[in-house]
């Protein structure tokens, strides 16, 4: 694996850092944290995210402590830093997350699982999906991953863990005050599922979690104290579904199956092997007859380093099922929240995939049943890309390049295993998203702004409105209007007589409203439009509330 660290910094580049400055901030959360960042800043607020001038309990302060570092704003007089220097950070932190798996995994089944299991961690689909939206997130699971990879070292009673406990608990000390309790507790959950399948109470005990939850409790008193005491009980209800606590949850009985679905296409491309690399964490590699006494050839070190080998499994398995259950709590949270338990399953693959190379023909028929089923999902995805893109003009093209990408990448693999080229199968498998996220980014990402960004519709409002005019919008103010526009939103409902006291220094009153709801304000107000700005998700829009209607309304 001579040529593994090229091969991992040319994949975190093409997928973590390519198109960082292509497009403005996007709705999906990158737009509201910046918009808080903002508003800490401007109104001297160190306490209490706000969002619109009100509390925002949706993750805790912190969360947005490194954004506020990258982007060097501390004072009202510096400009705004551009969208790619917290992106930057992010898909640095996630490089970070990479990187801790890779040592987590070389402990545990050497320095090949190691960087395969990196390898593939780099190039699934929710690594970079999570660094360009959710940095909340990725910093929670790259602070719980150090905490869990030391906890799991103390529980297997590794030599020199002891004295790395300490440490544990500091990172997940700093999970708890970036995402949240849940981000700070599912690793220590994951060495007591551990020990409660194993029936043995010894890896509990090596990890001391009493002497861990009172280091936590004194990490968390001072702001989740001062949180508590502001805001009442309520906010320890926000707290629970940090960093998620101000997303809405659907029926309960949604959560097992979200969890579940997004662990599968998080982990796409490689979610085809997860299954054959969970059957395989029981896999005895060097010793066969693992249930009979050690033969003449068995070697003691070989019979022990066997038994570690799949302990270890064993808790990764766990920790993949506690890093899985905040989501099966609240089925509200995006498909980002699935990223703390993507590098467990990265480095169930990377052992798998270690002794595949080290043996191709023993693992040629699972690799093959990963690569037909691999197959299966990136030609229905295809299909699915293809149908699409009829319907979205303005990405038309990139969403068919797209769909050659799928199609042609999800068949290698199947094509390679069919020549009996087991580890060439396995390399095909980074390809996906490897050549998909970088188009994804650069060309098709800016080409659907309007889908996903209202930066076009404020822009336009700063050059056609007069200052200071207000813009009346009858939905929620997406976040990225509210950060690029600088202007005065007023809620209001499709009537004309509400228009009135919203006139601007022209005597005509400005509107956002959703494309669905066009024909509604229309008949509401009774007055013509003129349309100035109309995108896929929003329509920019002035009215004249005293002139009736003479004629059907106006687009353009």
């Amino acid at each position: 694996m001579r040529f593994a660290p090229f091969a991992l910094a040319l994949l975190c580049a093409l997928t973590l850092f390519t198109g960082l400055d292509r497009v403005g901030y996007l709705d999906a959360r990158e737009a509201r944290d910046a918009c808080v960042r903002r508003e800490l800043i401007h109104n001297k607020e160190f306490l209490t995210p706000l969002y619109a001038n009100d509390p925002l309990l949706e993750k805790p302060i912190f969360a947005y402590l490194p954004d506020m570092i990258a982007g060097g704003r501390w004072r009202r007089s510096v400009p705004e830093p551009p969208p790619w220097r917290s992106r930057a950070i992010r898909a640095i932190a996630a490089v970070a997350l990479v990187l801790v798996t890779a040592s987590a995994a070389a402990r545990n089944f050497g320095r090949v699982a190691g960087a395969w299991s990196a390898l593939v961690l780099a190039s699934t689909l929710g690594l970079p999906l999570a660094a360009r939206m959710d940095g909340a997130q990725v910093w929670g699971a790259l602070f719980s991953w150090i905490g869990c990879a030391a906890l799991a070292d103390a529980a297997l009673d590794r030599r020199g863990s002891n004295r790395r406990l300490v440490g544990a608990y500091l990172a997940l000390a700093a999970a708890l005050l970036v995402a949240g309790p849940l981000a700070a507790l599912w690793p220590i959950g994951g060495i007591a599922l551990f020990a409660a399948l194993a029936r043995d109470r010894a890896p509990l005990r090596r990890i001391h979690p009493l002497a861990g939850f009172a280091l936590l409790a004194g990490a968390a008193l001072p702001w989740y104290g001062a949180m508590l005491d502001l805001n009442g009980p309520g906010f320890l209800v926000h707290a629970l579904g940090f960093p998620y606590g101000a997303e809405h949850g659907g029926a309960w009985f949604l959560g097992p199956l979200f969890a579940l679905s997004f662990l599968v296409i998080g982990f796409h491309p490689w979610s085809a092997l997860a299954p054959e690399a969970m059957l395989h964490a029981a896999t005895w590699w060097r010793f066969a007859p693992r249930r009979e006494a050690p033969g003449p050839g068995a070697e003691p070190d070989t019979l022990a380093r066997e038994r570690d080998e799949e302990s270890a499994a064993h808790v990764l398995i766990a920790a993949l099922v506690a890093a899985l259950i905040p989501i099966a709590l609240h089925s509200g949270v995006p498909l980002t929240a699935v990223l703390p338990a993507l590098p467990a399953v990265a480095m169930l693959c990377g052992r798998l995939i270690a002794h595949a190379f080290e043996d191709p023909e023993r693992l040629a028929r699972p690799v093959a049943r990963a690569a037909r089923m691999m197959a299966l999902v990136g030609s229905s995805a295809a299909l699915l890309l293809a149908m699409v893109a009829p319907r979205v003009p303005e990405a038309a093209a990139d969403l068919r390049l797209l769909a050659a990408i799928a199609f042609l990448t999800s068949w290698l693999p199947l094509l390679a295993t069919w020549r009996n080229r087991t580890r060439i199968a396995i390399a095909l498998m980074t390809l996906p998203v490897l050549l998909g996220m970088p188009v994804a980014t650069t060309y098709l990402m800016p080409d659907m702004e309007g889908y996903l960004s209202a930066r076009t519709v404020a822009d336009v409002m700063e050059r056609q409105a007069p200052i200071y005019a207000p813009l009346a919008i009858l939905d929620e103010a997406p976040p990225s209007l509210r950060y690029y526009g600088h202007i005065n939103l007023e809620r209001v409902t499709s009537r004309a007589a509400a228009l009135r006291d919203l006139r601007a220094k022209d005597g005509l009153a400005y509107v956002a409203f959703p494309p669905a709801r066009e024909h509604e304000f229309a008949r509401g107000v009774a007055v013509p439009l003129e349309i100035l700005r109309r995108t896929p998700s929003l329509v920019l829009a002035r009215v004249d509330p005293e002139r009736p209607l003479t004629e059907a309304p106006q687009g353009q």
